[in-house]
């Protein structure tokens, strides 16, 4: 498998483990690295998930990753891609129209340690920081809400 293919498959894990829930998997992907949304900076796993955790309602989003470019240079890469993060509506429908849906671009640097493509930065930079401070806001009230119930809300 080439190294662009790889790294777009570290791509689609992001987006599939967060997607399906599995939010504590989704914060290994950042063992070696950091992440960066609106600003504030998240160093490694435990610091990630310590943050996200609380704030999320697993699977709530579905996250949308295109217009891909990769420029690898031996175990290091770079990368930039735009994105779309689906919001589900009261009745766990995913609308792109729905105010909790927010948009934007990924720049990311990468490492290939022991033969494994890392994050080892993903910034986040929003096309809309309105709708984000909102899908925030709306993520942390119902995390709490539902933080004593099942940890999958919209599982039967």
């Amino acid at each position: 498998m080439s190294d662009h293919d790889e790294i777009r498959n570290l791509f689609a894990a992001y987006a599939h483990l967060y997607d399906d829930g599995l939010i504590e998997e989704w914060g290994k992907l950042f063992k070696h690295g950091a992440y960066t949304f609106m600003g504030k900076k998240f160093s490694g796993t435990e610091e990630i998930l310590k943050w996200i955790v609380p704030t999320s309602i697993r699977k709530g989003v579905k996250h949308i990753n295109f217009n891909i470019a990769i420029h690898v240079k031996g175990d290091n890469a770079t990368a930039k891609s735009d994105f779309v993060t689906v919001a589900r509506d009261a009745a766990g429908i995913l609308k792109v129209d729905n105010p909790e849906s927010v948009w934007g671009r990924y720049d990311d640097v990468l490492k290939r340690i022991d033969g494994k493509w890392w994050f080892i930065d993903r910034v986040v930079t929003l096309d809309n920081d309105e709708a984000a401070i909102r899908a925030w806001n709306w993520n942390r009230k119902n995390a709490e809400v539902y933080l004593a119930r099942k940890p999958d809300l919209y599982d039967e």
